[in-house]
C-alpha cells in the first residue's frame, strides 16, 4: 500500500516538473526570437557601396524554423526589399547547442549590394547574387492575384532540388507548399512574385523565386539561392536548371560571395567572432 502511494506521488511530482518545463521552453523561444530580431535590425543593406539606396527590412520574419537534426536551434528568416522586391534574405538562428548565433545571408539582386554594420561595410559580394531565367513554356500571367498564386504554386511544384551533403549523401529536399513571401513592384515592373523554400525539417536550404516580370508583356521567370555550403542541383520538369558547387567555410566567412555567414558569440553582446 505504501509502495503504491509512493509510486503515485512520484508520478505526480514528475507531471508537475514536466508542466513547469513548458513555460521555460516558451520563454527560451521568446528570448531567442528577441535576440535574432535585435541582430536583424543591426544590419543595413544598400544597393551599392555609395549607400545611395537603403533596402527596407520587413520586420516580421517570413519563416520561423528549428532543426532537431543539428541540435537545439531557433531561427527566423528575414527579407530586405527595394521597391517591394526582396533583394537580401537572411536566416538568422540561435544555435543554442553550440552557444552562438549565425546569420546566413544571400544577395538576391542582380546588381551589387553591400552590407553595413556598426557604420562599416562588412559584406561586399563581387558578383551578382542570382540569375533569373525564363520558365520554359509557361502560360502568360493570369489577370488576378489569386489566379497568379495558383500558377506560381503549380510551377513551383515542377521544380525539385537535390543536395549532396558530406554526412547524409544525396537527398531530395522538401518544398513547403505555400510561399513564405509574396510581393509585387510596379516601379520595377514586377507584376507578382513569390519566394518558396526547400527545407530540411523546416530549416531553409534553398530559396526559389518566381516572378511575373515585364512592362508590356509580363512573363514568368525564376531564380534559386542557396542557404548551405553544400552542392545543390535543381531540375524543372526533370530538366537541369541550376547547379552550385560546394564552397568552403573560410570563403563564406570572408563575406565576398553572394552567400555569406556571420557568426556571433551572444555572451560578448552580439559581437562578431567571424
Amino acid at each position: 500500500m505504501h509502495v503504491s502511494l509512493l509510486i503515485v506521488a512520484l508520478a505526480a511530482i514528475g507531471q508537475v516538473a514536466a508542466d513547469t518545463n513548458v513555460p521555460a521552453k516558451d520563454e527560451l523561444a521568446k528570448q531567442s526570437a528577441e535576440r535574432v530580431l535585435a541582430l536583424a535590425r543591426q544590419y543595413e543593406f544598400y544597393s551599392d557601396a555609395s549607400r545611395g539606396t537603403k533596402l527596407t527590412l520587413e520586420d516580421k520574419p517570413v519563416l520561423t524554423y528549428s532543426n532537431p537534426v543539428r541540435g537545439d536551434v531557433y531561427g527566423d528568416v528575414f527579407v530586405w526589399t527595394h521597391e517591394g522586391r526582396p533583394e537580401v534574405v537572411a536566416a538568422i538562428f540561435d544555435y543554442r547547442t553550440n552557444k552562438w548565433i549565425d546569420s546566413e545571408l544571400h544577395m538576391l539582386a542582380g546588381r551589387e549590394t553591400v552590407g553595413v554594420r556598426d557604420d562599416r561595410i562588412f559584406w561586399q559580394p563581387e558578383k551578382p547574387g542570382t540569375r533569373f531565367q525564363p520558365i520554359p513554356a509557361a502560360a502568360a500571367p493570369a489577370e488576378t492575384a489569386a489566379k497568379r498564386l495558383s500558377q506560381m504554386r503549380t510551377m513551383a511544384r515542377e521544380f525539385s532540388v537535390q543536395r549532396n551533403h558530406p554526412e547524409q549523401g544525396k537527398d531530395a529536399l522538401r518544398m513547403l507548399p505555400q510561399p513564405i513571401f509574396r510581393y509585387a513592384s510596379p516601379a520595377l515592373n514586377i507584376v507578382d512574385g513569390a519566394m518558396f523554400v526547400f527545407v530540411e525539417g523546416t530549416d531553409p536550404e534553398a530559396y526559389l523565386l518566381i516572378e511575373a516580370a515585364g512592362k508590356e508583356k509580363p512573363a514568368w521567370q525564376f531564380a534559386f539561392a542557396r542557404m548551405n555550403v553544400v552542392e545543390f542541383d535543381a531540375r524543372y520538369q526533370d530538366q537541369p536548371v541550376w547547379h552550385v558547387d560546394k564552397v568552403d567555410w573560410d570563403t563564406m566567412f570572408d563575406k565576398q560571395e553572394p552567400y555569406a555567414i556571420v557568426r556571433e558569440n551572444p555572451r560578448r553582446g552580439l559581437n562578431r567572432s567571424r
